[in-house]
């Protein structure tokens, strides 16, 4: 059994290398799983299902789209494999769905959460992978990894940037791949040079609409500003896990700022959150940061839907 990672796999796909056609998907990197659905989206013809759609079992059985002179066998996507064990219990649902990984041709099985060894030791998985003819693990890249794919992308779109501007932007937005496109789509139009002084205006400029804004309207607990913003969020299209991943990141820094921790942030952003946290326990920032795992646990557990579980935040 062959096992790749999620860069290798994108490159080899779009490459025609990939022979394979059951592939199995796990991972906590959402932009990268993104990516490869949507380079299967424009190769093959796919059905997407869900584990947690009421007809999820009957979905993989039917499986075939119809043409008018031929029916078509599509490649079946599956999401949110990571809580199959939770959601097959009974035994003939079990045999139901390892019959599909013997019969299907063609799928590709995406849990959208990191699996540790003994969940990919339980009987569901176990078949998964004895069935599965590759692999893919879409693990976070490292800072030095982000940094590279950053300068690559302001290189291609002719835009000069030296390093230390960019590690500059990673410690600002953090190493999420969905955020970080966001914002440096954003700084590629920039027409002027970008240095850490324009990049921290542009990253931190005052709009409608802020993302980095929202985490102040939790900790001073503006409920209606934060749903306001969070709506206009959600029909921007924002993707749940990475805008939980930086408001993560916001609360631990700062968190390091109220301790008298140094870190690299612009000077006016740091003094907005000494400004902010002035009346604000270290103990609430500790709690806040527990309800947000709590949060990213309910959305990838499949507890709650993301956008109630993101509502939910300024409730608890």
């Amino acid at each position: 059994m062959t096992k790749l990672s999620g860069a290798e796999f994108i490159k080899n796909f779009k490459s025609g290398k990939i022979k394979s056609s059951k592939l199995f998907l796990y991972g906590e990197e959402v932009y990268l799983t993104g990516q490869i659905i949507k380079a299967f989206k424009e190769k093959f013809d796919v059905n997407i299902t869900d584990i947690n759609d009421e007809n999820f079992l009957k979905n993989l059985e039917i499986g075939v789209s119809h043409g008018l002179f031929s029916k078509k066998e599509p490649f079946i996507i599956v999401r949110n494999l990571n809580l199959i064990n939770s959601k097959l219990r009974k035994k003939a649902d079990k045999e139901r769905f390892v019959k599909f990984l013997k019969e299907k041709e063609k799928y590709l099985l995406i849990s959208e959460t990191k699996l540790d060894w003994k969940v990919l030791k339980t009987e569901l998985f176990k078949k998964i992978q004895e069935n599965a003819d590759l692999i893919i693990e879409v693990t976070k890249f490292s800072k030095n990894k982000v940094l590279q794919i950053i300068k690559k992308k302001f290189k291609s779109a002719g835009k000069e940037i030296d390093n230390e501007t960019i590690i500059f932007i990673i410690d600002t937005v953090g190493t999420d791949l969905q955020i970080l496109k966001v914002e440096t789509d954003k700084l590629i139009c920039f027409p002027g040079k970008l240095t850490k002084e324009t990049v921290s205006e542009l990253l931190f400029a005052s709009k409608t609409t802020d993302i980095f804004s929202l985490i102040k309207f939790i900790l001073k607990n503006e409920k209606k500003r934060y749903l306001e913003n969070l709506e206009i969020l959600f029909t921007e299209g924002i993707e749940p896990l990475s805008f939980l991943a930086l408001l993560q990141t916001q609360v631990r820094q700062i968190t390091d700022i109220k301790r008298g921790k140094k870190i690299r942030l612009p000077q006016n952003v740091i003094k907005e959150y000494i400004n902010l946290t002035q009346n604000i326990p270290i103990k609430k920032l500790y709690i806040t940061l527990k309800k947000l795992h709590e949060t990213e646990f309910n959305i990838k557990a499949g507890i709650k839907k993301p956008e109630e579980a993101l509502k939910e935040i300024v409730f608890r």
